[in-house]
């Protein structure tokens, strides 16, 4: 091996992204600064496990109050009578994300779809009028649904792809796409925007910084911010309690804001029938964010996660595995779990094809049915899987290194990662962690399949004593849940060294917004300056492909330069 070639290559590599890519330096924007409340976030789940959990809760609870005001305001009252008058009128509201904004978008599109069936159940006589209403919601993840369970490499960062995937949507004037993006500038959703606008559909771009700053730089953003078709709400979020992480306190902002106005358009349709309920105000819907996100912190919740943190954390250190079992929750639980790899470069999910490769610490399974009845019961409906042929991604404008690192996506692939009941006995050696994630109480299907396991575990919000308030959309239940899982596996990984302050040392340098947060780390953590950092970055990587070695470059760089120094 030349170091002295890695050494150029890197120096290569690193200058080509500082002088071709300054769209993508983000460290300016709000999501992706640190927050000050969590600096030693390391250190305060090293002391107590309890002080972590309410460090993390505790910016929930600030960025919940923020919602709350939000909720209030004349902006975000346009934003919701956007969805409701589309809706009515007879037009789709598509919600495109891509990774964690994604995941959310999928959560929406299918609670939209389980309000809408249990609204059936309730009044039988409506049931026809209602169905007729169910694909009026929808969403586009970059890289399709199999994107859920495993990223699309690729996708994020072109808009050609995201204008392709919204294309098959055939949008028109009557229809209303929200792009949801913590940022305001993630490529693959600018693309959705940009077809949307083309084809006459009103754009609403849900985000969580001020965008002006960045439009004056970015062609991407000038072809969708400034026109007369698309608006913007801005959610006032602030920083992530973990750096950069959008998995966190911004996905939760835009899904209780964008699920609070999808409440408000069945209860539209509620009095489009006839149907008189008790309607709650969008700012009581805030405050009931604020009070729920406040339970959090309450000592049954605290100790709670600060036990189920201890025991998970113990399996991984002796070598086991957990499998997480859901059912109405699977989403929920898989886009926490999906999330923790690029996150934390823990192994990724494996399909039944990918023995040859080490086992995801975590996976997600439904015990109650086989794997292609889960999957259809985790979205409500087919997947939508992106089945595109290696001549369609070369007519996109992809060059063949970038088709070859797309694998494959569509639903036979999908539905090869086996979330049913099906036993996977690997996971089931000693020891091995079965937990039960969910709003409802484990069935008797867990009891079954939890018997194999070492031990089994429960969390569901009530056994954590978090406050909700029943909506059509069962909101409050979704983001308890979604906060509860997201502090669970940031507070594993902090207590197994893969955070550093507040900061995911174990960073993939996966796509260009990962890169410039990745050179970021290193600068803040090594205190050199972010140009050198983006060529130490390049350089570990380089080494670690050259030695093959399946590691994060961010962690690697941090601990040479550390060594180095000593």
């Amino acid at each position: 091996m030349n170091i002295q070639s890695l050494r150029e290559r890197a120096k290569q590599e690193a200058l080509d992204f500082l002088q071709n890519e300054s769209d993508y330096r983000m460290g300016y924007i709000d999501a992706e600064q640190p927050h000050p409340l969590t600096r030693n976030l390391s250190d305060a789940y090293g002391e107590d496990v309890k002080k972590g959990v309410r460090t993390l809760f505790s910016v929930d609870a600030e960025m919940a109050k923020r919602a709350a005001e939000t909720l209030k305001t004349p902006a975000y009252a346009a934003f919701a009578d956007s969805i409701r008058n589309a809706l009515k009128n007879g037009g789709r509201v598509i919600f495109s994300g891509c990774g964690s904004s994604g995941r959310l978008s999928m959560r929406l599109e299918q609670s939209w779809r389980s309000a809408i069936a249990k609204l059936c159940r309730r009044y039988p006589a409506h049931e026809a009028a209602l169905q007729a209403h169910l694909e009026q919601v929808g969403n586009i993840m970059t890289g399709g649904d199999y994107a859920i369970i495993r990223a699309a490499e690729s996708f994020e960062d072109s808009t050609r792809l995201g204008e392709a995937q919204a294309a098959e949507w055939n949008l028109c004037e009557k229809d209303l796409l929200v792009g949801v993006t913590a940022t305001g500038e993630t490529t693959s959703i600018l693309g959705t925007a940009i077809n949307a606008l083309q084809n006459g559909a009103t754009v609403w771009m849900l985000v969580c910084s001020d965008p002006a700053p960045m439009i004056k730089n970015m062609e991407r953003m000038q072809r969708v911010y400034p026109h007369p078709n698309c608006h913007t709400l801005i959610l006032p979020c602030g920083p992530m309690a973990l750096t950069g992480s959008t998995r966190m306190q911004s996905s939760s902002f835009e899904q209780f804001a964008a699920a609070a106005a999808l409440e408000g358009a069945l209860n539209d349709l509620l009095a489009s029938l006839g149907i008189k309920e008790p309607i709650p105000t969008y700012g009581e819907l805030g405050d009931a964010f604020a009070r729920m996100t406040a339970s959090l912190l309450s000592p049954t919740c605290l100790s709670l996660l600060a036990d189920l943190t201890v025991k998970e954390q113990a399996v991984y250190e002796q070598g086991g595995l957990a499998t997480l079992f859901s059912d109405e929750c699977l989403m929920d639980v898989l886009t926490d779990t999906t999330e923790r790899a690029p996150t934390f470069m823990t192994p990724p999910f494996c399909s039944s094809e990918m023995k040859d490769q080490a086992e995801s610490w975590a996976f997600v399974k439904n015990p109650t049915c086989n794997t292609k009845t889960a999957w259809q019961k985790c979205f409500l409906r087919t997947p939508r899987c992106i089945e595109w042929s290696r001549e369609r991604y070369a007519e996109l404008g992809l060059n063949a290194k970038q088709i070859e690192k797309i694998p494959s996506i569509d639903l036979a692939a999908l539905e090869k990662f086996e979330i049913g009941y099906e036993r996977m006995p690997e996971r089931e050696t000693n020891p091995s962690l079965a937990m039960w994630v969910d709003v409802n109480e484990p069935p008797a299907e867990y009891e079954d399949a939890s018997k194999g396991f070492s031990q089994s575990l429960v969390m569901t919000p009530a056994r954590a004593g978090i406050e909700i308030l029943p909506t059509h959309m069962d909101i409050f239940e979704h983001l308890a849940l979604k906060m509860m899982l997201n502090t669970l596996s940031t507070g594993v990984m902090a207590r197994m060294g893969r955070i550093h302050g507040n900061w995911m040392t174990n960073l993939a340098m996966s796509n260009k917004k990962l890169i410039d947060r990745s050179a970021r780390i290193v600068a803040d953590v090594c205190g050199i300056s972010y140009e050198r950092a983006m060529e130490e970055n390049y350089f570990s990587r380089a080494y670690l492909e050259e030695t093959h070695q399946n590691s994060s470059p961010t962690r690697e760089t941090i601990q040479r330069l550390k060594a180095e120094n000593r």
